[in-house]
This record gives C-alpha cells, sequence and structure tokens, in this order.
C-alpha cells in the first residue's frame, strides 16, 4: 500500500476490567496503560482535526461490530463538522435496517469522492475490506485503523488495535468521550448494536464491568436495549428456520461431546431461498450445548472454498487454531477460509480440531 507508519500503537492493556466509572476513557487504567491510550487518542483527534473528508470503512461479510462501528464512526466525524462516507462491499446482515444511515452505505466507491483521510474499522487485515475497496482506499493519503482482533501486520498512519476491548464499538466510545462528540440516540443505538453483538448478548467472557457501565451509558443516551435486541434476534424469516433446521441436521459430537460441527452447503441455501447472511449466528446453538468446548460450522463458498467458523468456550483458544489455517480472530470467536470439498474439510480440520481440543482442555 505504500504507507509509513508514522504513529502505530498497538495497546496490550493486562487489566480488561478498567475503566468502570466516567469519564470512561481514561479512568483507573495503569500508569503504562493510560499513557498509551492518551497517546493514540491524542493520534487520532490530531488526524481527525486535520481532516475535511474522511471514507470509513469495514470488512467484507459485515456483522453487528463492523456495520456499528463503520455506521457509528461516520456518525462521529459528521457531529464534528466532517464529511464522511460509510463503505462496505457487502449488505449488512438481517436485523440491522433500523440503524440510523444504514441505507447509506456504499457498496462500491465513488469515483467522485475525494477524501484526504480514509478510517478502517474492525478490520484485522487490510485485505478485509474487499477486492472492490482495497485499491482505492490505499490511495487515500491518511490511513486510520481501529480494530479490537489481534493484528499480525498492523497498518496505518495511526493504528489503534486493543485485542482486550470487546469490539471496535467499545474502542469508538472511547474515541467519542475523549473527542466530546455530542450524544444523539442515533450514535448510542449503533455502539450499542456493536458492543450487544460482540459480546453475544453480554454472554461471553469479554463482557466486562467496564462494557457494562458503557451499555448503562449508552442507554442514558437514547439507546433501547429491547427494541435493538428484538430487531437483531426477533426478526427472522421463515426461510432462515427451515435453512437453521437442515443444518442442525447435521450436527456431529465428537471428542467426548467436547467438539460439535456441522456443515452448511450451497443446495441448502437454494432449496430454502436463503442467502450467507441468514446463517450469521447459527454456529451459536452449537457452542450453546453444555458439554461443547468447541464448535466448527463449515460454509461451502461458491468458488471451491469452505468458510470454517469457530467458537469456543475456556480454556479453548480457536484463534490461535485459525491461525494455523491463516485465519485468525479472538479467543473464544474465529475463521478461516480453505480450498477443498465440503467432505473433505470437515473431516480434516475435525481431526486437526479433535487432537487440539485434547491439547488444550
Amino acid at each position: 500500500m505504500g504507507k509509513k507508519l508514522n504513529a502505530c500503537f498497538t495497546e496490550s492493556m493486562k487489566n480488561p476490567e478498567g475503566l468502570s466509572t466516567a469519564p470512561l476513557a481514561v479512568a483507573d487504567l495503569s500508569d503504562h496503560a493510560s499513557t498509551e491510550r492518551t497517546r493514540v487518542l491524542k493520534a487520532l483527534k490530531q488526524v481527525i482535526d486535520s481532516g475535511r473528508r474522511f471514507a470509513v470503512a469495514t470488512h467484507v461479510r459485515p456483522d453487528g461490530d463492523a456495520v456499528g462501528s463503520v455506521l457509528a464512526l461516520t456518525t462521529m466525524l459528521r457531529l464534528l463538522g466532517k464529511t464522511a462516507d460509510p463503505y462496505c462491499e457487502d449488505p449488512p446482515p438481517p436485523g440491522h435496517d433500523f440503524l440510523a444511515g444504514i441505507e447509506e452505505i456504499r457498496h462500491t466507491w465513488d469515483a467522485f469522492g475525494s477524501y484526504d483521510t480514509a478510517v478502517l474499522v474492525d478490520c484485522g487485515e487490510f485485505s478485509r475490506v474487499g477486492s472492490v475497496l482495497a485499491e482505492p482506499l490505499s490511495r487515500i493519503p491518511v490511513l486510520v485503523n481501529i480494530d479490537h482482533h489481534v493484528n499480525l501486520d498492523p497498518f496505518g498512519t495511526v493504528s489503534w488495535v486493543d485485542p482486550t476491548a470487546s469490539s471496535t464499538c467499545e474502542l469508538l466510545y472511547d474515541l467519542a468521550v475523549f473527542l466530546n462528540v455530542p450524544w444523539t440516540a442515533a450514535l448510542a443505538a449503533q455502539l450499542y448494536t456493536g458492543i450487544l453483538t460482540d459480546t453475544g448478548s453480554f454472554r461471553f467472557s469479554n463482557t466486562t464491568r467496564k462494557v457494562l457501565a458503557i451499555a448503562t451509558d449508552l442507554v442514558g443516551h437514547g439507546a433501547q436495549p429491547a427494541f435493538i435486541a428484538a430487531s437483531i434476534y426477533d426478526s427472522g424469516s421463515p426461510q432462515r428456520l427451515r435453512l437453521l433446521a437442515r443444518v442442525l441436521a447435521t450436527v456431529a459430537f465428537e471428542a467426548d461431546d467436547r467438539l460439535a460441527t456441522a456443515e452448511l452447503s450451497q443446495a441448502m441455501f437454494l432449496e430454502t431461498g436463503t442467502s450467507r447472511a441468514d446463517a450469521e449466528s447459527f454456529i451459536n446453538h452449537l457452542r450453546s450445548v453444555r458439554t461443547v468446548l468447541m464448535a466448527a460450522l463449515f460454509r461451502e463458498e461458491g468458488d471451491g472454498t469452505v468458510h470454517v467458523s469457530l467458537r469456543s468456550k475456556d480454556p479453548v483458544d480457536v484463534a490461535a487454531f485459525a491461525r494455523r489455517y491463516g485465519g485468525g480472530g479472538h479467543r473464544q470467536a474465529a475463521a478461516f477460509r480453505t480450498q477443498g470439498s465440503l467432505a473433505d474439510v470437515r473431516a480434516a480440520v475435525t481431526r486437526a480440531a479433535r487432537h487440539y481440543i485434547d491439547g488444550h482442555a
């Protein structure tokens, strides 16, 4: 991309429980972590103050945190008087159309857009923005990266990567507080959505005191928990339920019921009139079984590859497992893509997962 890393900061805080009272952005951190966070927030403020036109982009096949963060940062920049446009190569997942500005997300590049700053949110790697957006984004003079995924290849003029954060929306909340962005109900809902979905509705181990304090504050600014949850989780179609029935019929348990796997073929999509987005949360059904420590959902793509979604419970780290195949993610939620037939990939990865669980659980 030809970008020089002029000021790259990657956080590695030891205490993810910090920030329990307002102002949440900098309170109750260790001296070192507080200093580093202040440095990166000041660097981000300098970039935002200097920029006029911003392209805000997120990763392909977006989830709730991706959609929430791309919309939230766009809203924040506009509230600060900047011009900002949201980009995502793929459409948002079902159940998120209540979010303000979602109809403004651009799926192809605006050839007439003249941007001085690009901000990528929730992108573990630059290539995750997709082939359509990667090239034009790489030409923008200033590139900012804000993310909470473990990133082995940092990029950006300023890079804020904090793997201890529950979500990118958690980081954007801190940024909003630091920049004194005026609160609106729309912004609160966008940030709340990302935090809600990436914490598994506040069920995953990344649901810290700080996360709950932020959620409380966002409700105070107008986010409506019941409405948001119902929109996301209780708005499925009959076709989606039929698809889920087919997937659950393929469930198999291995390693003394500690490993659960299932598969999703292209034929299932055709038979039920559904799309990839309809299956976004299916893997959580596998993880919900009491004995299961690791879950894998194998989704056949149309290009000869198989997408493997992974979920886990402590002490199993699926991000480390995914990295064996060139993927990545979080400790308890990761993914990768590999060449091969659905049957062959499922068999091979299942064997590897059995051995992995034996060595890590």
